[in-house]
């Protein structure tokens, strides 16, 4: 394919001669890009693969040593320029996926969606093939400095990018392994009763007067979504459970609100979302805008995917958080001893699936690694020794294309009719959000959920042989989903769904009586209408507001009043002062209020208070705040962690075993107020109002969210303090008759460096925009894209 290249570079002359934006609109050429003050793309063509061609285009011009890092990263293949340092990184990759399945799945799509792929992938090598023209300027640094040169795409690599960046990391969390660590441990030391009862407060299946998204008048559960299941006590020996399989704990996440038309002012409904992913540089987001062949749109994406994540089209607007839905089981194998390639299932031993890789390595021999699979999935951990191997389990093993592309054509809707259809297609555990012109809004908890047997206990590693294989897939009609609730409002920060759904397996996610999706709706709920601005401003709010203050304060509140004496009531009376805010406006580079010092304090004295007694070694698990600190900041946003979840949930004598050992709320209470003014008074001094406590800052990593360099470490930027909010945030306003969007995604649009070390100017100019809660407008009608348009580049695509 050899692609033409015109760019047309537009200055002060553009605003000055309105005409002369009008030439790019004529059809005598496949592509043109368009880029905004800020740099953002807008592709218009008349074709799908044109339309996709000229968005491959684009992000290999700004992203492109980000997005190789990125192919490298999902597919295992990084130890080939960075070293054998690598190699076992590139082997958990590889084990981690199927690519026979993906290329199955690619092969049956449509001819049409064959062309996003191909279209996109060509569109990267196009721009690749230009660089090769004239490395000195167009070469991004950062090849340079890692001694190798880019390398070519195609639509494997384009569906890679997606599979393992969104399905194999917001799609494949799973803690079973270490569950069964620590149940076995709470066992051993109480017996079987306690211990079970213990695991079951720790980490519970169901949970109530948990906050959810939608009410039960919004959505019933259907009857048999609800039900108990026994433990299979599988015995794995510790060489597997000490093989490090189970998600690592993620912070974060993402929060979403919509207001529908009763409770907005100056516009018909406002949707904001603020995905979580981390702090990257380059940013995790790509902003584009879409026009033609069936797509019109403007929004931004994780890694440039494909599919836009966040944004809206002439007549609706989408949003999205992690949906938390259990969809990954881990099922135990009895290997063969005659044979350990091969296992038991349904009485009879069969062959594991199996496929040899070599893997290259920078400066080292060519690794030769073997990957097995099972009929549950890609087996994840093999000890031939003790005879047992682990699959994994997913429910969207095998339908990753068809998820993508559901989420792709989601953006094509004009109706929430139309949106849910979509939702129905996506196998993946995500909150879908839905607003239109009219003011309606909408929700779904996609995903698609197993139908497990009687017996198996979600939690736990089932046994793979046969014997727990699930029933099949639950009905859609399971998926909690809504249409303009009662609430007139939708607000969601990870947290439970609706009434009857299923906890996440995972011991450091639990839904329960304390989550921070309280401060989104008790903001939403005190304020009869919202306007757009407002709506923004609770961002700033959220970002600098403590999650823990609600909870705690009553408690300490309630446990001096029946313990009061002047030195408590003296504390007491100051932490009950607290606006509970955290923020900085003097700038002197400390917290304005030293209560915050006290409360995070507080939270790690009462975990160790109510838990550690208990719980012996498996204590490391749930020892932990949720809260940064200097040297430690939190990956994606803080949250309450399991072990503060499940102490608040004693302190309310709703856990199944008495973790307080016989001591009333009050006491336990009483003695964590005195342990931490104890400990604060000696570090910081007796007067609490000057304590002083130093601003936790908020660093963009050079390395993606994998561990792998995507950028020169020397160059990164940090911001002066966290703010817990989105990776980007978004907003789309919508009136009856147009829809307008703002965004702020940080650092920047762009992540080249030119050879010289001359970064992009678009690399960094978003960053005070997002320190300060500012943000910038997402163009989407022609007129306006026209008007603000700083460059046009023509591309000529001739096959």
């Amino acid at each position: 394919m050899k692609t033409l290249v015109y760019i047309l570079l537009l200055t002060s002359l553009l605003t000055a001669c309105a005409d002369k934006p009008k030439s790019i609109s004529s059809k005598d050429v496949d592509v043109k890009i368009l880029r905004d003050e800020y740099g953002t793309p807008h592709i218009y063509a008349d074709s799908t693969h044109d339309l996709f061609y000229g968005y491959g285009y684009s992000v290999a011009q700004d992203r492109l040593f980000q997005m190789e890092m990125a192919k490298r990263s999902t597919q295992g293949s990084v130890a080939e320029i960075l070293g054998a340092e690598y190699l076992e990184f590139d082997i958990n990759a590889r084990r981690l996926y199927s690519p026979s399945s993906i290329k199955a799945q690619l092969a049956k799509t449509s001819p049409k969606d064959q062309e996003i792929f191909a279209g996109y992938a060509a569109g990267m090598n196009a721009w690749i093939a230009e660089i090769n023209k004239q490395p000195s300027t167009l070469m991004p640094k950062q090849f340079n400095d890692f001694e190798f040169t880019p390398s070519q795409w195609n639509s494997f690599d384009v569906v890679m990018i997606f599979v393992g960046t969104m399905a194999n990391r917001f799609g494949d969390f799973n803690s079973e392994l270490d569950n069964a660590k620590i149940i076995k441990d709470l066992i051993a030391r109480f017996g079987a009763e306690k211990g079970k009862a213990i695991f079951d407060d720790l980490n519970p299946r169901f949970t109530s007067g948990t906050s959810t998204s939608i009410s039960e008048n919004d959505w019933v559960a259907p009857e048999h979504s609800i039900k108990e299941y026994q433990q299979y006590a599988s015995q794995l020996p510790d060489f597997i459970l000490e093989q490090g399989l189970s998600s690592k704990p993620i912070s974060g996440f993402s929060n979403c609100y919509v207001i529908g038309k009763e409770k907005t002012k100056d516009a018909n409904a406002v949707l904001v979302n603020g995905p979580q992913f981390g702090w990257f540089d380059p940013a995790y987001t790509y902003s584009v805008g879409l026009h033609g062949a069936g797509f019109d749109l403007v929004g931004n994406t994780p890694f440039a995917y494909p599919v836009i994540l966040f944004g809206h089209n002439a007549d609706i607007g989408w949003g999205a958080t992690w949906g938390a839905g259990d969809i990954v089981d881990m099922y135990t194998l009895e290997l063969n001893p005659s044979d350990p390639r091969s296992y038991l299932y349904n009485g009879e031993f069969q062959a594991l699936e199996s496929r040899t890789e070599n893997i290259k390595v920078k400066d080292a021999p060519t690794h030769e690694q073997e990957f097995f699979r099972s009929v549950h999935g890609q087996v994840v951990a093999y000890d031939r020794e003790n005879l047992v191997a682990v699959s994994k389990k997913r429910t969207w093993d095998g339908s990753e294309v068809k998820s993508l592309l559901a989420w792709l054509y989601q953006a094509t809707a004009s109706d929430y009719d139309e949106w849910i259809n979509y939702a129905d297609d996506h196998s993946l555990s995500i909150n879908w959000y839905y607003a239109d012109r009219a003011g309606n809004i909408g929700y779904s908890f996609t995903g698609h959920y197993p139908q497990r047997q009687a017996h198996h206990d979600n939690r736990l590693p089932a046994n793979g042989d046969g014997s727990m294989d699930w029933l099949g897939i639950q009905d859609f009609s399971h998926n909690p989903s809504a249409m303009n609730p009662e609430a007139h409002f939708i607000a969601n920060w990870n947290n439970k769904p609706a009434h009857g759904v299923l906890n996440p397996d995972l011991f450091w996610y639990s839904w329960s009586s304390a989550d921070r999706v309280d401060y989104l709706q008790d903001a939403l709920a005190s304020k009869e209408k919202f306007t757009p601005q407002e709506a923004w401003d609770l961002i700033q709010q959220s970002s600098y507001g403590d999650l823990v203050a609600k909870f705690m304060l009553p408690l300490i509140n309630e446990a001096v009043q029946k313990n009061k004496t002047h030195e408590l009531d003296k504390i007491n009376t100051w932490l009950q002062a607290w606006d509970r805010d955290t923020t900085d406006e003097n700038k002197d580079g400390y917290y304005d209020q030293p209560q915050y010092l006290f409360i995070q304090e507080f939270s790690k004295n009462l975990i160790h208070q109510v838990l550690n007694d208990d719980l012996g070694d498996s204590f490391a698990f749930f020892k932990g705040t949720g809260y940064p600190s200097i040297d430690k900041p939190t990956n994606s946003g803080m949250n309450l962690s399991s072990g503060l979840k499940a102490s608040y949930e004693a302190l309310l004598g709703k856990t199944k075993v008495d973790l307080l050992n016989g001591e009333s709320p009050h006491s336990i209470v009483k003695q964590v107020i005195e342990k931490t003014y104890a400990q604060l008074t000696k570090e910081y001094g007796l007067d609490f109002n000057q304590w002083r406590l130093a601003l936790y800052p908020r660093p963009f990593d050079y390395k993606n969210f994998m561990g792998i360099p995507q950028n020169n470490e020397i160059i990164t930027a940090t911001l002066p303090i966290e703010q817990n909010r989105g990776t980007e945030n978004n907003m789309t306003v919508f009136h009856t008759d147009r829809i307008e969007g703002f965004e702020v995604a940080p650092p920047g649009q762009s992540g080249f460096i030119a050879p010289d070390g001359t970064p992009s100017p678009h690399m960094y100019d978003q960053l005070d925009m997002y320190q300060n809660f500012g943000k910038k407008r997402m163009w989407f009608y022609k007129e306006d894209v026209l008007r603000q348009a700083q460059s046009v580049t023509i591309l000529e695509v001739v096959k």
